[in-house]
């Protein structure tokens, strides 16, 4: 339904003093009561109601608006409905009076009354009523303590320009648009500043935000910043004085407007920089009044510490990019802006990301991690330009490497948090791509290698203005990742492992990517709770999450989406269990937060916040192409106090084989607090499973090339254990409630296959081995053999030991048959162990280093066993995991 302009009745109201018939006070609030408050009855004969506020004393006030439909529109679909405010003889300004979102409760807006702006004139659309307006004296927001006597570290220069650009770097700027690599970008700012562009607003009447004019005038800017042609110049400052004196935004929340609030702020803020000696004090100071009207209606509020910078929407553009550009900008005129963002940057955002970015990965996953690492980005980059010496730790230049790992050759991302990629119909079979991110990584490392991605990912054609600013020709792309190793650690803040058998990302690649997820620290919002998921893709994906981010919080996405049910990942249903957070419905997964840490201190010292601890992570004997990516953490703190202790172990191995090119051995050891809590080891596959005998196979397709998988689980054994696959609407059904959703994604036919053991016990073991294969019937034949502390697991020529719970510290028998094996033992205990083979005398010593705790050896036929200690009569090997002769 479009917006309805037809007025039907009126109201006149001459409020005075509170506590009349009418009011209502509370919290600071002041309610009127409009069919109670006294004045003139009610008449229908025109279309204004006007209100009186005389009594208020002048100042800043924030009004609030409940209504009602009209008995006929009652329960029809509405779109927006809008009424028109007229303070005296202003300007009239339009403000949702109902929508579908807020329905008739809405926030107006912040006015500023004055001597003569006292009296208010209301019209309203003919299908709904006002029931009352409520208003309380604003209160800015309160400054955090340590902004008491805060001096900024560093501060802008002097001169002008200052944003991107300095008068030392400009002679660099200049020389590099006219490189060949630039000409496209180039000349499109010379054809958008060349052209005229009429815009002459009607001064009564307020607009919407021009997103085509902000680039305009951008790109104006930016051509006299280079060129010094006065003419364009001031074609960039007479746009945003006519824009901003009618650019209103009014009470609109849909789409996260303050994206577009800042964004007019940020092109005020170029033009103010970059046209500096063209302005007028007058129009100084006109900017400078706008920027703060703007400001104030920014999410973050001004000053902006509404919400904490560390995460959320408070994380994105508003401080890092457009506060903090306008801030730079009036810095002359007004050191006060700069205090505020610099503070908020330098004191509350840089610490936590140098802690955070000890792990090489973002806490808010790959497509709100991108977005908001970009304006991030953005900060480090303003601050690096301006002062020409870099204030955010050294740490950032390592995150971008995150979404190189997580690339699968179809193009598309493994998934990690909320995926608004996947929604807009940017998912599996189309490139996944954040370019301006990727462009900001690479200017300020001056990486080759994120440029090639930036390049791959196409460029960033949208903003040529950007672009130039930050492209350095010099810097010559490398085209594919493949000079990188093929497993990354990502340590112990958020902790996982990406591991790969090779870089060719094309959709015919025959190259297996997996993840494990978990321990370190939970960071909330988009982040999911998926301590311990896994994932696998091989000619597409077999299985990992198959939740689908469709909006904020609603049943589906608080009860499936951002829950453990739709991981791959064990779960340990107790009906007993609390809900945090506005769910309704227990999953049996891991904790779920909201909650977010805004210092390191408080990631650390709050249990809430912890995780799990990775306990080793090692790949090797090669680092660039290991035969072994080894991974294990306890995962017992992500759980609730259903939990007793949960540790998961992830071995992937790398066969060269073009058949079975890689093998996938997953191990848990889960104990509950009490024997009745269910345990289930679940992965969720894309396509229907198939079964033979015990062993279960999953399939994908890209590209025409169909990839197996076959999982055979060797714990429980086929006989002690249940088997259940829910498919099709039954795989979005969480321990009986149901969650539609968008069911043309191929997460929402997906398939949850469960395995619980038979019988009820307070522990459980559960080891699986999977095979990624292009010919089930050439798959390999896996050997196993159970010990009391350790597994033995023989597949192709790799002897493979695992711990079958705490570290092994004891011996360990291994025979090798004919030929020559890889021994790869895992979970060993720190330090020195020797391998003796049987019936000779020679014994050989390893050092097993803490964190990692594996040991590889390669040991022909015969009978051999592994000792923990050292032989002091044996030799020593320095290499790979071998302390050097010397510190023996």
């Amino acid at each position: 339904m479009s917006v309805v302009t037809c007025l039907s009745w009126s109201l006149l109201l001459v409020l005075s003093a509170a506590g009349q018939p009418g009011f209502q006070k509370q919290d600071n609030r002041t309610t009127v009561d409009v069919d109670k408050a006294k004045g003139k009855p009610v008449s229908r004969k025109d279309s204004t109601i006007t209100l009186s506020f005389d009594q208020l004393e002048e100042g800043t006030y924030e009004f609030f608006s409940a209504a009602t439909l009209t008995g006929k529109n009652e329960g029809n679909p509405v779109s927006t409905f809008r009424m028109q405010w007229q303070w005296n003889n202003s300007r009239v300004t339009s403000r949702i009076v109902y929508d579908n979102y807020a329905k008739g409760n809405q926030y107006v807006g912040k006015f500023d009354l004055t001597a003569k702006k006292k009296t208010l004139k209301i019209g309203l659309p003919a299908a709904v009523k006002l029931v009352s307006i409520t208003y309380k004296k604003y209160e800015a927001p309160e400054l955090p303590a340590g902004m008491t006597g805060y001096v900024p570290s560093v501060t802008p220069p002097a001169a002008h320009p200052r944003l991107w650009v300095t008068p030392a770097f400009l002679p660099v700027l200049k020389e590099r648009i006219q490189a060949a690599e630039n000409n496209t970008a180039w000349n499109k700012v010379q054809q958008t500043a060349l052209t005229d562009y009429p815009f002459t607003p009607d001064t009564t009447k307020e607009i919407f935000y021009n997103e085509q004019l902000e680039n305009i005038i951008r790109s104006k800017a930016f051509y006299y910043l280079v060129s010094h042609e006065n003419r364009i110049g001031q074609e960039a400052v007479s746009l945003l004085y006519k824009y901003f004196g009618v650019l209103e935004f009014g009470n609109v929340t849909y789409g996260d407007i303050t994206r577009e609030v800042g964004r007019a702020i940020y092109t005020g803020a170029l033009v103010y920089d970059w046209c500096y000696d063209l302005l007028t004090p007058a129009q100084k100071d006109y900017f400078h009044q706008h920027f703060m009207r703007l400001s104030r209606d920014m999410e973050i509020g001004w000053p902006p510490f509404v919400d904490p910078i560390i995460n959320g929407h408070a994380n994105e553009a508003q401080v890092s990019r457009d506060l903090l550009a306008m801030s730079i900008a009036v810095y002359n005129e007004d050191t006060l802006p700069y205090r505020y963002t610099s503070y908020a940057l330098l004191e509350q955002l840089v610490p936590m990301r140098a802690f955070e970015y000890q792990s090489p990965r973002h806490n808010q996953g790959i497509d709100y991690g991108a977005y908001r690492f970009g304006w991030e980005m953005h900060g480090a980059m303003l601050f690096y330009r301006m002062l020409g010496e870099k204030v955010y730790p050294d740490n950032i230049k390592n995150l971008p490497y995150y979404w190189l790992y997580m690339r699968t050759p179809d193009g598309y991302m493994l998934r990690d948090g909320d995926m608004f990629s996947n929604k807009k119909g940017n998912g599996a079979n189309s490139y996944w791509k954040q370019p301006q991110t990727m462009l900001l990584c690479y200017a300020y490392s001056k990486d080759p290698l994120i440029k090639g991605e930036f390049e791959r990912e196409g460029g960033l054609p949208d903003d040529p203005v950007l672009y130039l600013l930050l492209n350095d020709p010099s810097i010559k792309a490398i085209p594919q990742p493949t000079a990188l190793p093929l497993t990354k650690d990502f340590g112990q803040v958020l902790g996982g492992m990406v591991a790969r058998t090779g870089w060719n990302n094309t959709p015919e690649s025959n190259d297996v990517v997996a993840e494990i997820k978990g321990g370190g620290y939970g960071f909330g919002n988009h982040q999911h709770p998926d301590a311990g998921a896994i994932q696998l893709y091989y000619h597409g994906m077999q299985f990992g999450d198959i939740g689908l981010y469709l909006g904020y919080g609603s049943p589906y996405d608080f009860n499936f989406n951002k829950r453990s049910v739709a991981h791959s990942m064990m779960l340990a249903y107790d009906p007993a269990e609390k809900l945090y957070y506005r769910t309704k419905t227990n999953d049996g997964g891991a904790r779920f937060s909201q909650r977010f840490p805004v210092s390191p201190e408080q990631t650390i010292t709050d249990p809430w916040f912890n995780l799990g601890a990775v306990l080793s992570a090692d790949a090797g004997p090669s680092a660039k192409t290991p035969l072994y990516s080894y991974w294990k953490a306890d995962l017992t703190p992500a759980y609730s106090a259903k939990m007793s202790r949960y540790t998961r172990s992830f071995c992937f191995l790398n066969t060269n084989n073009a058949v079975v090119p890689a093998v996938m051995i997953i191990a848990d050891d889960m104990e509950t607090a009490t024997p009745g809590i269910e345990k289930y080891w679940q992965i969720n596959a894309y396509n229907q499973p198939a079964t033979s005998g015990s062993t279960l196979f999953l399939q994908s397709k890209v590209a025409g090339i169909t990839g197996y998988t076959a999982v055979d689980m060797l714990l429980p054994a086929p006989a002690e254990r249940v088997l259940q696959i829910k498919g099709g609407d039954s795989s979005r059904s969480v321990f009986g409630t149901y969650y539609p959703t968008d069911t043309s994604k191929a997460e929402s036919r997906a398939y949850r296959i469960m395995i619980s053991p038979r019988e009820k016990t307070g522990r459980n073991k559960f080891l699986t081995v999977f095979q990624m294969t292009t010919d089930t019937a050439q798959r390999l034949p896996v050997y196993f053999k159970e010990q009391a502390g350790y597994y033995e697991v023989r597949v192709a020529d790799i002897v493979q030991v695992l711990s079958a719970g705490e570290s092994i510290n004891e011996t360990v028998t291994i025979d090798i048959p004919a030929g020559t094996y890889n021994l790869v033992a895992t979970g060993l205990k720190e330090g020195f162990w020797h391998v003796r083979k049987k019936g000779e005398t020679a014994n050989t010593n390893y050092y097993v280093r803490p964190g990692k705790n594996t040991l590889q050896v390669h040991l022909p036929e015969g009978s051999y066993e592994l000792l923990p200690g050292r032989d002091p009569n044996g030799a020593y090997w320095s290499a790979p995991n071998g302390l050097p002769y010397i510190l023996k």
